[in-house]
């Protein structure tokens, strides 16, 4: 019997040493607002009301609080993970599907609803043709350029028991493909230009879902064509025989490689094209000038470069000048996948604006658009949010 309480209490002593060394650790450790790993926001403190107090939902939001913050989660979510990698195996680890060397997005299954992106595609595209009227009436250029993600470039990698996302994306293409087409909005559909180049492998990332520096300079020229086609005006075009590129040592951390805290290793490294005659210009980043660089560089060779190495990220606006005044000046929209392609577009324009709806708020695009007068405007969105309102999606 003694040795059965003497026991008991030992239990009792470790489980509330436990409980209490990851409560002091967790109160006690640095605070962080997001998860680099898993790239989202962690949970904020809940504040205390009336309301929160007797539907119970303060309690509720310690819980999410204490989870994301827990001291050693992030180490744990590791464990887990290469558990999941390299024991069990399993096809999916932390939304992603890793298969054939690539790392792609898990896809919910979603039944497609036909008659929703009917209306959603018709939406968008009274709103493209108004931007795009808006544009002509003052002798300017509109281009609506859709590109693919990784998850759409490569789908026939998925495995046959996973989808592949292909069934929505085809729909929805086609149906605001053929709406644009119906208004006259000018189409650049960079799945169609990148087929008819073969579906090169080498244009999307293998860990990250953009595409690469190489399928960014095919689509720089694909846009380029475009806008010379429709403008009628001739624009200086950068071709492979202009640029030196070159591949970074540092080792790429992708956004799908990030989700599984980089333990797969798919010896993917960043390209970068430096001008054989460079053009000097000035930048602008939300007011405030900054280096004269497209290019995010680390310091060192050693140093993790990600998607951001290219003009350094998603900023809400930017401005190019090249001080070429007989050139055009242009408006570029959208979201992450302008940033590799603006790095090669201001060599052919005066004037680069770019914008990022989801981040730039001053005033609406078409204000914004009234007060530049920008000669071109070029909207890039990707297939995933091709016909979905909000952010990039909102002109007016």
């Amino acid at each position: 019997m003694k040795l059965q309480k003497a026991s008991n209490a030992l239990f009792l002593f470790c489980f509330l040493t436990f409980i209490y060394i990851g409560a002091a650790a967790t109160l006690l450790k640095p605070r962080a607002d997001t998860s680099y790993f898993e790239n989202r926001p962690l949970a904020a403190a809940p504040v205390l009301s009336s309301s929160s107090f007797i539907d119970g939902s303060f309690f509720a939001a310690w819980e999410t609080y204490l989870k994301d913050h827990a001291a050693a989660r992030e180490t744990l979510l590791k464990v887990g993970t290469m558990i999941d990698l390299n024991v069990l195996h399993r096809p999916v680890v932390n939304d992603i599907v890793p298969t054939n060397g690539l790392l792609l997005s898990y896809n919910d299954y979603k039944v497609v609803d036909s008659a929703k992106i009917e209306a959603a595609s018709a939406a968008m595209a009274d709103s493209m043709k108004a931007l795009k009227d808006m544009m002509t009436q003052d002798g300017g250029t509109f281009c609506f350029v859709a590109v693919q993600g990784q998850t759409d470039y490569d789908s026939q990698e998925y495995p046959a028991y996973l989808d592949n996302g292909g069934a929505l994306a085809d729909t929805v293409v086609t149906d605001f493909k053929k709406d644009m087409a119906d208004r006259g909005v000018p189409f650049v559909d960079l799945g169609d230009v990148f087929d008819d180049l073969g579906h090169p492998a080498g244009y999307y990332s293998k860990s990250d879902h953009h595409f690469t520096f190489e399928g960014a300079f095919s689509a720089y020229q694909a846009i380029i064509r475009q806008i010379e086609h429709d403008s009628g005006k001739s624009l200086p075009q950068l071709t492979s025989d202009d640029i030196t590129f070159e591949t970074l040592p540092n080792p790429f951390l992708g956004s799908r490689a990030r989700k599984l805290f980089n333990l797969i290793d798919t010896n993917e490294h960043a390209v970068i094209g430096t001008l054989k005659n460079p053009i000097s210009f000035t930048r602008v980043n939300n007011g405030v000038t900054v280096p004269a660089t497209v290019y995010a560089l680390p310091a060192s060779p050693d140093e993790t470069v990600s998607y951001t190495v290219y003009m350094g990220g998603d900023i809400a606006e930017t401005v190019i000048r090249t001080d070429r005044p007989a050139l055009p000046n242009v408006l570029i929209v959208g979201d992450s996948y302008t940033n590799a392609i603006e790095c090669l577009m201001y060599t052919s324009f005066n004037e680069i604006r770019s914008l990022d709806l989801r981040h730039y708020t001053a005033m609406s695009l078409a204000d914004y658009i009234k007060q530049y007068k920008p000669d071109v405007v070029i909207m890039i969105r990707d297939y995933s949010v091709l016909v979905t309102p909000g952010g990039n999606g909102t002109a007016f």
